[in-house]
């Protein structure tokens, strides 16, 4: 099902079939207010899968070049877009403060976006981001298989590499559930 909110496509995907059309009208409302932490907000996808146990949410949001994605359970379907929901916003105000305080370093002037809504008195602080540590590494060719196989022997949760195969630089994760993914660049 596709809603279209006043500036964000949201877009409810249910494999099982088993979300009704008063469900769905809910999470495209409740989705739809993020817009208002964009620029350019283009859409908002939700994933919603049935669990033994209750039901499974998945939000990804793609705006302004960003992704930005969510993930909660709950045994009632409307609980789990309202925490998801949450955790989004709350996330989009701190990227929103952190933004906000970069261009103010740099003595810049602030985008319409970010000068519509200035921070409460009393909001939450936003620490800076400090790097730690640095590592280089060799990024030589190689195919998923091997990139697997020497972030089993590192003991990492990623692997950063160069696809012999597609020439790309991409990243090999483990995932919650033990299997794999991989980030890719888009063309």
């Amino acid at each position: 099902m596709e809603v279209r909110d006043r500036k964000m496509e949201v877009l409810v995907r249910n494999a099982e079939g088993n979300v009704s059309e008063k469900d769905r009208e809910y999470a495209a409302k409740k989705l739809g207010r993020l817009s208002r932490y964009f620029n350019q907000a283009q859409r908002v996808e939700m994933v919603h899968r049935e669990e033994r146990d209750g039901h499974r949410v998945e939000i990804t949001v793609f705006a302004d070049g960003l992704t930005i994605r969510g993930e909660e359970h709950d045994s009632n379907l409307r609980a789990a877009i309202d925490h998801v929901s949450d955790k989004l916003e709350n996330r989009l105000k701190r990227l929103k403060e952190r933004m906000r305080k970069h261009v103010r370093r740099r003595g810049g002037e602030l985008p319409p976006a970010l000068a519509e809504e200035e921070a409460d008195e009393g909001a939450e602080e936003v620490a800076e981001v400090r790097v730690k540590e640095r590592k280089q590494f060799l990024l030589k060719p190689m195919t998923i298989e091997e990139a697997a196989l020497h972030m089993e022997m590192l003991g990492h949760p990623f692997f950063v590499f160069k696809n012999r195969d597609t020439n790309a630089i991409e990243v090999l994760y483990k995932r919650k559930d033990g299997h794999y993914g991989l980030l890719q660049p888009e063309p």
